[in-house]
Order: structure tokens, then C-alpha cells, then sequence
């Protein structure tokens, strides 16, 4: 009989990859199985739950969540941070850290925020003129509502094509998203359902509807920050590439002008 006293115990435990063989695998499968069959986006999306993913929406929702997210302009926080880090002489991983720092609540972060707030509004059967009146209240915004830029008559072009790709899935995270925009925009035209609070609902509906999670799973990937992961990764490459860009174009440290700064 084995002496279990002898058993050295693991540093670490992963549950996603390993190595059979000199071979390293993902989920139970060879790299370079998976790597040479499956999408960027399903492998993203299995690595994250730690299981294949059962659907080909959500897969696809994933990818184009990816491609939508990737940038938005020089003028956001994360890509600011990233061309003065650049233009200030830093390196590649320095520059790329000092914009992902900026993801929170105000930016890109409120994806994990919304998903909560949706989450835990659905669960409990609130009524969504009683959660408006609830952050009111409490002064609080609603993360995933809304944008300094688009507003109900001019709205966030990403948002359309995400809901386009739902089709006949059962979506009440979205619905009741959706009951809050029509509040919120009547107090206010640019407080919009965003980009964030759209694709918290979305992929609370395909977690459920399609992935087949329970409520405790949804849980602690809400713990986790898991609903914010889609924007860390996709505005990373957004990152990079301004980063590239202020290298190629040899730009000097950056200087607030003197007009632009209000001292007293």
C-alpha cells in the first residue's frame, strides 16, 4: 500500500493546460490540434470558462466583440497613456501597462460593472424604473450607461451589430438593459446603452441561453471580472499599435501646452 505521507504536495493547479508527452495542450487537446482547427475567438472563449465552448454564436459574438473593441481613436484615456508613455522613450510592455491601467469603471472596464448590475437585476425580477431610481438616489452612475461622444440620435455604430448577431436566442439581460436605456435617455439623450452595457447583456444571455452556466458560475466569472476581459484583450492590440505608430513616427516628449493647463 502507497505511504500518502510521501506525496509532495502542487504549487500550482491548472485546470486549462498542461504538457503530454513534451506536448503542451489546451483543455485535454495538442496545441497544435486546437491551434491549427479551431478560431482565435473559440480558443479564447474555451480557455476562459475552462471548457469548449458549446455554441457557434457565441463564438462568433466573441470574434466580432474582438474586432469592434480594438481601438477607438487617439483620444481615449488608454490610447493617451500609451502615446505619451511611447513619446516619453518608454518600451513596448511599459507603454502597452500604462493604458490597460486606465481601464475601469469610466473606461472599458464598466463591461464587468453592467454585467453585475444586469445580472443581479434579472435575478432578483427588479423593476427597472426602481433600479434608475435606486442610482439616482444614490448619485451613482449606471456603468454600461452612457458616452461622452454618441447619444439616442446619434448612437454608438458598434452596438447595432452586436444585437443583429442575438437572432432568436432568448435574451432578458439585453431586454432589461434595453428598459433602462429607454429611462435614462429620457431624462437625458447621451445616456445611452453603450458598448459596455450591450455586451454584458449579450454575453449574460449566451451564457446562460447557449454555454448552459449556472447561476453560481455566472457568479463568480462576474467575481472574477471575466465580462471585461473581451476589451483588455482586444484594446491591448489597439495599444500596441499606437505605440508602434508614435515609434515609426519618431515623435518627441510630449508637453502639455501652457493654454491647456488652468493654474491658480
Amino acid at each position: 500500500m502507497q505511504d500518502l505521507t510521501d506525496r509532495t504536495h502542487s504549487l500550482f493547479t491548472s485546470t486549462i493546460t498542461g504538457d503530454v508527452g513534451g506536448e503542451p495542450t489546451i483543455l485535454g487537446q495538442n496545441l497544435t490540434t486546437v491551434a491549427t482547427t479551431q478560431s482565435f475567438a473559440r480558443i479564447v472563449g474555451s480557455l476562459w470558462l475552462g471548457q469548449s465552448l458549446k455554441s457557434d454564436k457565441t463564438e462568433k459574438i466573441i470574434d466580432q466583440s474582438l474586432r469592434l473593441l480594438v481601438d477607438h481613436g487617439p483620444y481615449v484615456s488608454g490610447a493617451v497613456n500609451t502615446i505619451i508613455s511611447a513619446r516619453a522613450g518608454k518600451d513596448l510592455v511599459s507603454s502597452l501597462v500604462s493604458g490597460l491601467l486606465t481601464i475601469g469603471p469610466r473606461f472599458g472596464g464598466a463591461v464587468n460593472g453592467a454585467a453585475k448590475i444586469w445580472f443581479e437585476s434579472v435575478s432578483k425580477k427588479l423593476d427597472p424604473a426602481t433600479v434608475v431610481e435606486d442610482f439616482a438616489l444614490r448619485k451613482e452612475y449606471i456603468q454600461g450607461i452612457g458616452h461622452k461622444k454618441y447619444r439616442i440620435d446619434a448612437p454608438d455604430p458598434r452596438v447595432p451589430i452586436l444585437l443583429k448577431l442575438i437572432g432568436d436566442m432568448p435574451h432578458p439581460h439585453l431586454d432589461f438593459a434595453l428598459s433602462i436605456e429607454k429611462l435614462t435617455t429620457a431624462k437625458k439623450p447621451n445616456l445611452i446603452l453603450n458598448v459596455d452595457g450591450a455586451l454584458a447583456a449579450i454575453l449574460l444571455d449566451l451564457l446562460i441561453q447557449e454555454e448552459k452556466l449556472a447561476h453560481d458560475e455566472i457568479n463568480t466569472l462576474i467575481e472574477a471580472e471575466f465580462f471585461n476581459a473581451i476589451f483588455v484583450l482586444s484594446r491591448s492590440v489597439g495599444f500596441i499599435a499606437h505605440y508602434l505608430d508614435q515609434k515609426r513616427l519618431g515623435e518627441s516628449l510630449f508637453r502639455l501646452p501652457d493654454d491647456q493647463v488652468l493654474t491658480r
